[in-house]
């Protein structure tokens, strides 16, 4: 038997209403000679062995394992099981009622071939309401359109996706999928992975994704997901180096970590995942530099407008005014101190806030993205973006779209 390329890791609880349209999106797969499915099955009620079986009958060029396990099982150990099955150099995670553009592992693949020097890559993935819509048939006219990747890109939102694919070598360094986690495991482990072993987002919609209420990240289980979310950001922010975040940016000199640090403490108070307890002391950390004349000066204001408004959404009215009064006066002192005044009892929103950032060529330098594109010819070309971290995502519940982008950019895709 050829050792596969890629193998496609499917975890099922009570998914047996999508696992068919999964297999056959697979199946349809362009490099499907190269791949290989894992399917694990969480000791479901329903009837997921017999179809697999069924399929395996019906499709025996497409390899696939099936583990049936004694007792229900979280996705993180689900994943681990297959992760320890898989003979595959890459690996991708294939949920149930997620489906695949028939390039999609043909294009992965070649991206990661080609560019040795990261460990995990992404591509756009199309929105879909309707249950088992296929890719050449749907209604999608939404994508998520993902961020490009930096680290402290990373650090601000979840900009993987449900469809990465990354490389199986990786797991001997990094680990496995945390327990723990049960909204988040998959955050989590791209980060890891990330952080080690660099990461990069194609720019294309390689995927159609079913947003349901009662997916793991639904709005049914919206609290829980948030929380789940908030602890692995909070952990991957506090375990980064600053450098690892902002590359070079203590060899640059105290103000140059000065502003790493503001910019950190920006990404942690105004991205999707807010968290003023780690955004303040970033800006402590700022302060604490060794500086003096103007650059010291910048920095202090720098402080005090920050953390007057990180204060100022906790509801800590009087400690924000304290602060954002130590700033020099101008426009940003004076917006700040308007709208506190003018909130009552309810909190200004931090995105009406006037934040301040710290230029500086190393912090600009940090701002630049990770991309292929896909050329005519065939050609994987890796670019880069500038993004400001906390202004990356393009529209929560997805940006607009149509097919026909994804044909153009695929037409000549190797």
């Amino acid at each position: 038997m050829t050792t596969p390329l890629l193998s496609a890791l499917v975890s099922t609880y009570r998914g047996e209403r999508w696992l068919r349209g999964c297999l056959d999106s697979l199946l349809a797969q362009t490099a499907r000679d190269r791949l290989e499915v894992i399917v694990v099955d969480a000791a479901s009620p329903e009837r997921e062995g017999e179809l697999v079986r069924a399929f395996r009958q019906q499709h025996p060029e497409l390899p696939i394992q099936y583990v049936r396990t004694e007792v229900r099982e979280p996705t993180s150990e689900a994943f681990d099981r297959a992760t320890a099955l898989a003979r595959g150099r890459y690996l991708t995670t294939a949920n149930t009622d997620d489906r695949h553009h028939p390039e999609f592992a043909a294009t992965m693949l070649a991206v990661l071939e080609q560019c040795p020097q990261y460990g995990i890559a992404y591509a756009d993935t199309a929105i879909t309401n309707r249950d088992n819509e296929t890719w050449a048939a749907n209604t999608a006219r939404l994508r998520f359109r993902w961020p490009d990747y930096t680290p402290a890109v990373a650090l601000n939102c979840c900009l993987f996706g449900a469809q990465p694919v990354w490389r199986r070598a990786v797991h001997a360094e990094i680990g496995g999928w945390d327990p723990a986690l049960k909204h988040a495991n998959d955050q989590d482990l791209f980060l890891r992975i990330a952080r080690r072993f660099g990461a990069v987002r194609v720019d294309a919609v390689l995927g159609l994704f079913l947003q349901r209420p009662d997916s793991n990240a639904g709005s049914a289980n919206r609290a829980a997901s948030l929380a789940d979310a908030c602890r692995v950001f909070r952990r991957h922010r506090q375990a980064w180096t600053l450098d690892e975040i902002v590359p070079g940016a203590t060899a640059g000199g105290p103000f140059a970590t000065a502003a790493a640090w503001c910019e950190v403490g920006n990404l942690c108070a105004l991205g999707p995942y807010t968290d003023g307890e780690l955004a303040l002391a970033a800006y402590r950390r700022a302060l604490e530099q060794p500086l003096t004349g103007d650059a010291a000066a910048r920095v202090r204001h720098a402080f005090a407008i920050n953390s007057g408004c990180v204060l100022a959404a906790a509801g800590a009215t009087a400690a924000a005014c304290s602060a954002l009064r130590l700033a020099r006066d101008g426009d940003d002192r004076r917006h700040n101190l308007a709208l506190l005044a003018a909130a009552g009892e309810r909190p200004p929103a931090l995105r009406t806030m006037r934040f301040i950032t710290l230029d500086d060529p190393v912090v600009e330098a940090s701002r630049r993205g990770a991309v292929v594109l896909l050329t005519d010819g065939g050609q994987i070309w890796p670019a880069a973006s500038r993004q400001v971290p906390w202004d990356v995502f393009e529209g929560p519940n997805g940006v607009p779209w149509s097919a026909a982008e994804t044909a153009a950019v695929l037409q000549s895709t190797p």
